[in-house]
């Protein structure tokens, strides 16, 4: 069985290698992007089931990629977490805007991150 695709976009070197280094020892395959500026290409060329997006990113932010993405990308099975230091509220709240299904702080643990990519990925 072929593994799912997983695709973590943040500007922290340190945080890419510890989400990829966590998803990667559950099954994962994971790519990582240090740049927000062409998502849009990494995800038609890798087609990754579920995307981990850093809100606050240099350029154009994780909030408003997701909006793109969620709006114009084929693949409608697509998942996106969005992963970011503001408060649960506000987390929240950019979720519903952007049509995100889900959230993470960057103050929670990985496990956390492995059980929300796990609920989102396991009936796709």
């Amino acid at each position: 069985m072929e593994k799912k695709r997983i695709l973590v976009v943040d500007d922290d070197k340190v945080v890419l290698e510890i989400a990829k280094d966590v998803l990667t020892r559950v099954g994962y395959s994971v790519y990582t992007s240090e740049e927000s500026l062409g998502t849009s290409q990494r995800v038609a060329k890798i087609k990754p089931h579920l995307i981990v997006m850093d809100i606050n990113m240099p350029g154009l932010g994780g909030d408003r990629i997701c909006r793109i993405l969620k709006d114009s990308y084929i693949n409608k099975e697509m998942k996106i977490i969005l992963y970011s230091t503001k408060d649960q509220d506000e987390l929240k709240k950019l979720t519903a805007e952007t049509d995100a299904d889900d959230f993470l702080t960057k103050s929670s643990n990985y496990q956390e991150l492995v059980d929300k990519v796990n609920s989102l990925l396991k009936n796709s």
